[in-house]
């Protein structure tokens, strides 16, 4: 199969770097842009990278660009989609859209344009429709539209990437895990730690996410295993998902373009290597904060992150 163009999505600044991350995950290229880089791989390069990468926000697919010069060019590009062999009956749809220019300036509209173009082609076909959930869907399309050319994807992560699963609460104006992880990748920290033997001390840690980023980093574990463990039922029951035994999760997305099989093959390699990683983990993490409330946040996500014993904090 050729080598197809994907794009990964990332915080303004983190363009090089993850561009050298994608290439380091496999694939065939990756050129920075503005907030993101644009990839050329195969489908299991770009669901390696959903699982993987550190630095990314969002990794889209693309199914379909076309010319956009106004609503109706929208509307009849997306209905020009066969969405009955990208989504099942009944399932759930979700559409992030962002536009620029001055054709169409409301994105809120320009997602409604094509949700309402999925659930008329199914109409057409005497389907049932699918249904809107924008929290968990079973399919998350992203719609860009800029300089009249509109490019419809799939979010193959179905939702923000920089979220690693251990987060309990939302805290006053947190450090985001990616760019905790840019920040410790310009350090040099991953071979600080694995030629050096550094160790990694936040001073003003806050609520503890340079220190457990650091720390999973040290451990090769894969970013996305927390979100696939997160996302369980609070009734599954099995180790924690960094390394341990669980059933496989559902993939992070049910477009019937992705490669099940080759996602399942990814998680149990990445879960070998957490497996190992955290045995092997040395304890040299510490953190401190004046404030009491952010030493037990900390803590407690030290904890719902499987790295209790591996990090200190104190006030």
């Amino acid at each position: 199969m050729p080598a197809m163009k994907f794009f990964v999505s990332c915080a303004k600044g983190l363009e090089y770097l993850l561009a050298d991350e994608l290439v380091a995950l496999g694939a065939v290229r990756a050129t920075a842009t503005i907030a993101g880089a644009n990839a050329e791989g195969s489908l299991a390069d770009a669901q390696r990278a959903v699982l993987w990468s550190r630095l990314a926000s969002r990794v889209l697919w693309p199914l379909a660009e076309f010319d956009c010069p106004d609503e109706q060019a929208l509307y009849e590009g997306a209905t020009a989609l066969p969405w009955h062999q990208h989504l099942g009956e009944g399932d759930t749809v979700a559409v992030d859209a962002h536009v620029s220019g001055t054709a169409i300036t409301h994105a809120r509209f320009a997602a409604q344009r094509v949700k309402d173009a999925v659930v008329d082609v199914f109409r057409a076909q005497g389907l049932e429709r699918p249904s809107v959930d924008v929290d968990a869907p079973d399919l998350r399309l992203n719609l860009s539209l800029r300089k009249g050319r509109a490019t419809v994807s799939v979010d193959l992560g179905g939702g923000p990437l920089h979220r690693r699963g251990w987060r309990a609460e939302q805290r006053e104006a947190p450090l985001k895990e990616n760019l905790a992880a840019a920040v410790l990748l310009r350090g040099g920290w991953p071979a600080l730690y694995a030629a050096e033997g550094g160790a990694l001390l936040d001073p003003m840690c806050g609520s503890g996410t340079l220190l457990i980023e650091g720390a999973l980093m040290a451990a090769d574990v894969a970013p996305g295993l927390g979100r696939m463990q997160a996302a369980l039922p609070a009734t599954d029951t099995g180790d924690d998902a960094r390394g341990g035994s669980l059933a496989a999760p559902p993939p992070p997305t049910r477009w019937t373009g992705f490669d099940a099989a080759a996602w399942a093959a990814l998680v149990a390699e990445a879960r070998g290597r957490a497996q190992a990683g955290m045995a092997a983990l040395r304890p040299v993490f510490h953190g401190s904060d004046l404030a009491r409330q952010s030493i037990d946040a900390a803590v407690a996500h030290a904890r719902a992150a499987g790295l209790e014993q591996s990090l200190a904090f104190a006030v």
